[in-house]
């Protein structure tokens, strides 16, 4: 297993990796990070003044919470339907811009109304984020290559978590009372002000896709490549949204088993509330209750990208999410017998955030199990999203009651539960799998993914025919690369295996 893999890539596929490293995948993560950043802060925030600046001592926190996941709601769909008319190139870095805007103007809320107000538009300005962000990174790199990716985009959340405790240790030291504003005023301030250039760079490292790209960073050779390896992966492009199409995916079983999935995956983790328990227990100071929670982060980066490249490297995902699946329920029993020691508290807590391991396991799985369908690929995410929003409204109010923490008298009993439900769709969605290959009597690539027979030839001609093209470009100006050219078009790499009926 290599640390990084782009540096075991040869010639123009190398130098395209590189680049799409360097531009798309930076920019996503930093982007991401800093969404992330704002919707820890406001839970840092709380525990770092807010709570009393503003007498918010009833469920405030919880509406926070609910406001936010209106906006992402009424946002969700839309924005997909947005960004498939529009490039995401455009569009997605204006909508940063404008969310930075709001970003800062919490800092001059003074009651809990006007920061629902705010909580509603940044809900709904990020709508568009993670599921645009999601089908991007599918659309570039193949199954080798998209665990380890996919880890590094969904960790840029505990990473954030990891910095916000730190940043708002060190502004509630040093900035505390700075030109008249209490430390986490400043900490929203501080957030709008960094998201600026981001969002300005995304207007350039952002690609749009593979077969409609507009990078000003990829050559035509490079942009080849990229339509070469989705072609051998068998990844369909993008294509237009229509009612047809939308209305037709509800008559698959896609929908119907991995909305529950999906969501299941987001409801099994129940760490958020461990800052909470250490402000309970009235042993630690403000910076120590922001920064002890980093060593949960901290676990769940390492084992993320541990688990997103075994996952690459065995070509198969379910196994290395089983395992994430077993420590999560294993921690959320411990919590669920309160009261227990304090070391084993400690412990179930800390556990819990491997829980940023498995989801990108279950991105990465789904987005090869949809490749055939580029709008379930993108739409399914963002319909996800909005049935997580809509739990969202009442979840944390029913489940975390903020008047009962920290010994929540049914959360963590209801969230092991949930983790058993996740456990059985995981099996569902792999049966499921498995059962539609045989339908369609579909063939194996070279990646170990199924293809429809019908699309397979398909992608293969066309396949043959851009390395036909790419040949003759280059036989006039480097004739040894020409030569590697015509042997990789009479010597396809594709390793086919048909799967039977009994497989």
């Amino acid at each position: 297993m290599r640390v990084w893999d782009s540096f075991g890539k040869h010639g123009e596929e190398r130098s395209f990796l590189l680049k799409i490293d360097a531009f798309l995948l930076l920019y996503i993560v930093l982007s991401y990070l800093i969404k992330t950043l704002d919707s820890t802060n406001i839970n840092n925030a709380y525990v770092s003044g807010m709570k009393e600046d503003l007498s918010l001592y009833g469920n405030e926190l919880n509406l926070f919470s609910t406001f936010y996941s209106v906006g992402y709601f009424l946002g969700s769909v839309p924005s997909q339907i947005l960004i498939n008319r529009i490039r995401p190139s455009i569009v997605i870095p204006a909508i940063e811009i404008v969310w930075s805007i709001v970003t800062m103007t919490t800092a001059a809320c003074q009651s809990a109304k006007t920061i629902y107000v705010v909580r509603l538009l940044m809900g709904l300005l990020e709508a568009s984020i993670f599921p645009s962000f999601s089908h991007i990174i599918g659309s570039w790199y193949t199954p080798e290559e998209l665990g380890k990716r996919y880890s590094l985009f969904y960790m840029a959340q505990p990473l954030a978590n990891m910095f916000s405790g730190y940043i708002q240790a060190g502004v509630y030291t040093s900035m505390d009372g700075l030109g008249g504003l209490q430390g986490w005023r400043w900490l929203f301030i501080i957030d709008g002000i960094v998201s600026v250039p981001i969002a300005c760079y995304g207007f350039i490292a952002l690609p749009d896709y593979p077969n409609q790209c507009h990078a000003i960073y990829l050559n035509s050779r490079e942009l080849q490549v990229a339509n070469i390896r989705m072609l051998r992966a068998g990844r369909k492009a993008p294509e237009k949204i229509t009612r047809k199409k939308f209305f037709a995916m509800f008559k698959t079983w896609r929908p119907y088993v991995f909305l529950p999935l999906y969501n299941f995956a987001l409801l099994s983790m129940y760490f958020n509330y461990f800052n909470l328990w250490l402000k309970y227990l009235k042993i630690y100071s403000v910076q120590q209750i922001n920064v002890i929670p980093t060593g949960g982060y901290a676990l769940a980066l390492v084992m993320g990208y541990v688990l997103g490249s075994i996952s690459d490297t065995i070509g198969k995902r379910w196994p290395c999410w089983a395992f994430v699946i077993v420590l999560q329920f294993t921690g959320c029993v411990i919590l669920a017998i309160w009261p227990v020691s304090f070391a084993a508290k400690m412990f179930g807590f800390l556990i819990g955030f491997i829980g940023y391991a498995g989801f990108p396991l279950m991105l990465t799985w789904s987005s090869e199990a949809f490749q055939d369908d580029p709008m379930s690929r993108g739409v399914l995410v963002g319909m996800g999203n909005s049935v997580n929003m809509i739990i969202g409204f009442w979840w944390s109010i029913v489940v975390y009651p903020a008047v009962q923490a920290p010994n929540y008298k049914g959360g963590y009993k209801v969230i092991a539960g949930i983790i058993g439900l996740l456990a059985i769709f995981v099996c569902l969605f792999g049966y499921m799998c498995k059962r539609e290959e045989r339908i369609k009597g579909a063939v194996i690539n070279a990646y170990g993914l199924a293809v429809a027979q019908s699309d397979y030839d398909e992608m293969t001609e066309q396949e043959l025919n851009l390395v036909s093209r790419k040949t003759a470009e280059v036989r006039d100006s480097d004739a040894e690369s020409a030569e590697v050219l015509e042997s990789e078009k009479k010597v396809p790499d594709h390793v086919v295996t048909e799967i039977h009926a009994s497989a």
